[in-house]
């Protein structure tokens, strides 16, 4: 989308524009009002604002004194229809803050589950010192009727989870179903497992090995299906156990009447398998219940235990699994398997997570794809008021603009070289923009323009301005501050008091950048009268999400005289030397390499 830039007047109105429809009309004179508006608005860059405005509906108005009726054309700015249209699925955009609430919760839990454990330790040893033993008293008639309640709880869910998964007869409706239940996931796993195991046998179009091993070891990283399935081991090797041991007996009796040879075998038998370890009756939970009886259940194309069976023997019959992984699952492997995705963040993003709720400052520098916006959507989502995200590209601007007018719902500010838009109807979540543009449509040095100034009403093409207003500070690719709009970055940082969030991918002198931003921020709380300095956390990260396969262009000149570019993949190795790989041990270190450079 371009623009063409003219310096034009603006709407009057903040977010409607209103022109009345008179055809054949001389040109009125230009009143004091719209002159005083042009003079201060000629420091912008504009563009042609028709062009970013489209009908919306009509409206009469009805003139008393002249008796005429005028029908006003309506019209809207369609910013709003852009950043919708170029929003992501509805869906698809994750929230960090939900995550990071389950994160602190479970680490509160399990300290907490700690602190209880020595006290019960502390507790215990106190108790051996007393002589005696009290005698212990039964449950509590209210403890057994809220575990009898509970238990009733999960029948229902497991029946409705249960009654979900018998509607659904295809691979593809069941990777689209969800359940409650531990027992209900179990089972949608192994159902899941045998329709493809079973699309394999039958040569089905897209059915592939691939996806059968990928569900088996999704179904085998469950721990609830791991502790159903020893459960349901133990105690058919303990059935398997007590029925031999009856056999022994049996035998035992019938062969006492025979000669004393074999009644010396028979004993030299009877000690061997006295060696044996005695097997514990186990008592099946009600997971492991379920999974025995889902094990003899199937449908015509067999049963889910055959399924399973076959699916671990097509895994064994793999020479070189590894070399399999990664030729025909490099697409598949935790955390792309569609079957296996726990995602979990890592130490380091808990750590700017935790900075974050402390209004804390920091730099992250860490590769592309490896969790970065999270923090930085985190930021916008938690923060007491309105974020300055300062991206350095208006391509980026408008991708970061329109993922966070539909996660915001709205209420979002963006601001480049060509355009400058702002909602009317709210304070802005979260300013995006340029740094040079930005810098100029917040210093308002040309003061208020338009209804700004004679009405005190915001415009929806002329941003509030001032420093002031922002809570946090988002810079994102922060490196360009060795860039064509360095300058203007580095007046913004100076310029916001607040808090601030730097992210790069490829910061090679981080120390330094912290040292500066520290120096920086300290002469804000100077400022403000605070007497403890803040320290500018620095966190590196060198993990890739994904990794990056490497190509270079080479061009060529073709038979009939024309060039020819073509991408050839260029292998890391290659552009090291054999003194760098010897002696250069930060360099090798540094390397990341795909599967295919393997």
């Amino acid at each position: 989308m371009s623009f063409n830039p003219a310096v034009k007047q603006a709407p009057a109105a903040n977010a409607t524009k209103s022109t009345a429809v008179v055809p054949d009309a001389a040109a009125p004179a230009e009143s004091p009002d719209d002159a005083m508006f042009k003079m201060r608005t000629f420091d912008l860059f504009w563009v042609d604002k028709s062009a970013l405005m489209y009908r919306d509906g009509f409206a009469k108005t009805f003139n008393k004194e002249t008796r005429v009726a005028i029908r006003v054309v309506k019209q809207k700015s369609s910013i709003p229809l852009i950043l919708r249209d170029m929003a992501p699925p509805e869906g698809s955009i994750f929230d960090p803050a939900i995550k990071w609430n389950e994160e602190r919760e479970a680490r509160r839990l399990a300290d907490q589950a700690n602190a209880q454990a020595e006290a019960d330790a502390i507790a215990a040893k106190a108790a051996e010192k007393k002589k005696g033993k009290k005698n212990s008293k039964g449950k509590a008639t209210a403890d057994i009727i809220k575990e009898n309640n509970y238990a009733d709880k999960l029948k229902k869910d497991l029946d409705r989870d249960l009654q979900k998964l018998g509607n659904v007869k295809t691979l593809k409706a069941l990777q689209d179903a969800s359940c409650e239940t531990v027992s209900g996931k179990i089972h949608r796993m192994v159902k899941m497992l045998h329709f493809a195991v079973a699309d394999l046998k039958q040569g089905t179009l897209h059915a592939s090995e691939s996806e059968v091993l990928d569900i088996l070891w999704a179904l085998e990283d469950m721990s609830s299906f791991k502790d159903a399935e020893t459960l349901v081991d133990q105690e058919k090797a303990y059935k398997k156990q007590s029925k031999d041991s009856e056999k022994d007996k049996k035998s035992s009796k019938k062969d006492s009447k025979k000669d004393s040879k074999k009644d010396k075998k028979k004993d030299k038998k009877d000690d061997s398998k006295a060696v044996d370890v005695e097997i514990e009756k186990a008592t099946l939970s009600t997971e492991a219940h379920n999974l025995k009886t889902l094990y003899k259940d199937g449908d015509a194309r067999g049963s889910f235990k055959d399924s399973l069976k076959y699916a671990r023997k097509l895994m064994k019959s793999k020479e070189n699994l590894i070399s399999f992984q990664l030729t025909d699952m490099a697409d598949r492997l935790p955390p792309l398997s569609r079957y296996n995705r726990h995602f979990k963040l890592e130490e380091w993003q808990c750590d700017i997570l935790t900075a974050i709720d402390e209004r804390q400052s920091a730099v992250v520098c860490a590769p592309t794809s490896s969790g970065k916006t999270l923090l930085s959507t985190y930021t916008c989502k938690v923060a007491n008021g309105t974020v300055l995200f300062v991206l350095p590209s208006e391509a980026l601007v408008w991708q970061i603009a329109a993922t966070y007018y539909q996660f915001f719902k709205g209420n979002v500010t963006i601001c480049t070289d060509q355009i400058s838009f702002q909602e009317i109807s709210g304070t802005a979540q979260v300013y995006i923009g340029t740094p040079r543009a930005l810098e100029k449509a917040l210093t308002k040095a040309r003061g208020c323009a338009g209804q700004e100034m004679t009405k005190g009403e915001k415009e929806f093409m002329v941003l509030d301005g001032g420093y002031t207003q922002f809570d946090y500070l988002v810079l994102d690719e922060v490196h360009t501050l060795n860039g064509p709009e360095g300058d203007a970055l580095q007046r913004i940082i100076k310029a916001v008091s607040c808090p601030f969030l730097a992210l790069s991918a490829t910061i090679g002198n981080a120390t330094q950048l912290q040292s500066w931003l520290s120096s920086v921020r300290n002469e804000h709380i100077v400022a403000a009268c605070i007497d403890a300095p803040e320290e500018v956390i620095l966190k590196e990260h060198f993990a890739r999400f994904i990794n990056l396969q490497r190509y270079i262009v080479t061009e060529s000149v073709g038979k009939d005289g024309k060039k020819k570019c073509d991408l050839v993949k260029l292998h890391p190795v290659a552009a090291m030397t054999p003194e760098r790989l010897q002696n250069s041990a930060e360099l090798v270190s540094g390397l990341s390499m795909t599967p295919n450079d393997g």
